[in-house]
């Protein structure tokens, strides 16, 4: 804080505050002294330090026409900046003055800064949630995720003016209490950058390609179908591998298997991908567990895999019956006899109408599959309907697919109540 002595003088405090901002300030005067440019930038706020930068080179050193400018607020660096960036031509120069963050200053971006806040009462407003996090420095962002219906989804996005502060709030705030309403304490930490995004994505998408596997795999054996031989056997064992927590040379004998296993199932390009796995599991980078494997999948053997799953599943079920039914079921709201038709929850916010017909066509002859889609803002509901033909393929997909995990989601299938159903209460 800066105040004002009885003879009017400044008081400054002995640094800049934690969140202050190093300009770097071109198109200067080479002509002009520290002095000179103390000038130029104290009518904005008061200035902590001035660097002129020289050319060592020559006797005395010359200004090479930029400095760097330091002031004790974050406010005031963005005043000066607002004022003299590419808007003031000083005495001399040709061009306005260039005024930007030093390059040291870029490295605190806003997904450094940014954190996410879940598990928040669903009655708090932006307000609440600044005033509770206030205490750990300024605020520069606060927003509240809402639905379609302007309602809280009880989680909120806070972007701090530096990373310091966004540390201190989650070291304080993480799991510190249960708010009104809510199951678990609060959930304090930084929000996904787009690479967590991408991992994510790609990390789903790979847990698809294993799911239709293992789906195709249930149908086969319940359609009687046995010649599923070494392609079940490695399924079941890349299944092993993407969820269960196991040390690096069990893996990597569980993939060797799997490569032998598949035989002509698989390509080269797919058995490049499954060495580039084994690489990843010999280098000892799967030893922290589960996290650490889905990790090690996404980044260096997902195409190996999604390959391998196309090679797979023309060898489960007839392609032919794909095509036809992606035809004619996917978007489609038919119904079918009683006890066939499932409706479906938890489905990942990307997944459409195509998506959910492939992953319940391994058990039986979808007659429509549809996702709900919110009409004012075109986003999926993350639930949607199956329909069978009959209803022993509608049982043996609520016994493989219920509960099955899709990223951080677990899905839910259930059967479709009937119209002639009534509650008795």
């Amino acid at each position: 804080m800066i105040t004002k002595k009885m003879n009017g003088t400044l008081d400054h405090p002995d640094q800049p505050d934690i969140d202050a901002i190093k300009m770097f300030v071109g198109q200067i005067p080479r002509a002009w002294s520290e002095e000179q440019l103390r000038e130029l930038f104290e009518p904005y706020g008061a200035v902590y330090e001035i660097n002129v930068l020289r050319d060592r080179s020559q006797n005395p050193p010359q200004s090479k026409g930029c400095c760097f400018v330091t002031y004790y607020t974050r406010k005031s660096a963005l005043e000066a900046q607002n004022a003299l960036h590419n808007m003031k031509i000083l005495p001399g120069m040709h061009h306005p003055v260039q005024m930007k963050p030093a390059d040291s200053e870029k490295n605190n971006s806003v997904e450094d800064r940014k954190l996410f806040i879940g598990m928040i009462s669903k009655k708090c407003n932006e307000n609440d949630i600044r005033l509770m996090f206030s205490p750990y420095g300024q605020i520069e962002e606060c927003r509240i995720l809402r639905g379609p219906d302007g309602l809280s989804r009880g989680c909120a996005f806070i972007t701090f003016t530096a990373r310091q502060m966004a540390q201190s709030a989650i070291k304080s705030m993480h799991q510190s209490q249960t708010m009104e309403g809510c199951s678990s304490p609060i959930v304090v930490k930084f929000a996904d950058t787009q690479k967590d995004k991408e991992q994510k994505r790609m990390a789903q998408q790979l847990q698809q390609q294993m799911q239709q596997l293992n789906a195709a795999s249930m149908w086969g054996n319940l359609t009687g179908l046995n010649s599923l031989g070494p392609q079940y056997l490695a399924v079941s064992k890349a299944h092993a591998v993407t969820t269960s927590s196991v040390n690096p040379m069990t893996s990597l004998g569980a993939l060797q298997s799997l490569a032998a296993g598949a035989g002509a199932g698989l390509n080269m390009s797919s058995l490049a991908g499954m060495a580039a796995l084994n690489g990843g599991l010999g280098s000892g980078s799967l030893s922290n567990g589960s996290g650490s494997t889905m990790e090690a999948l996404t980044q260096a053997a997902y195409s190996g895999i999604q390959q391998y799953a196309a090679a797979a599943l023309p060898s489960l079920y007839n392609q032919s019956l794909l095509s036809q039914q992606s035809i004619s079921a996917a978007g489609s709201q038919k119904e079918g006899p009683e006890g066939a038709n499932l409706f479906i929850y938890h489905l990942p916010q990307e997944f459409g109408d195509q998506d959910l017909l492939q992953m319940f066509m391994p058990f039986g002859n979808v007659i429509s599959a549809k996702v709900f889609i919110d009409k004012q803002t075109n986003l999926s509901k993350c639930f949607g309907f199956v329909s069978y033909d009959n209803p022993v393929s509608s049982q043996a997909a609520i016994q493989s697919m219920n509960g099955f995990q899709i990223g951080m989601k677990r899905l839910k299938v259930q059967l479709k109540r009937s119209k002639n159903d009534s509650k008795p209460y």
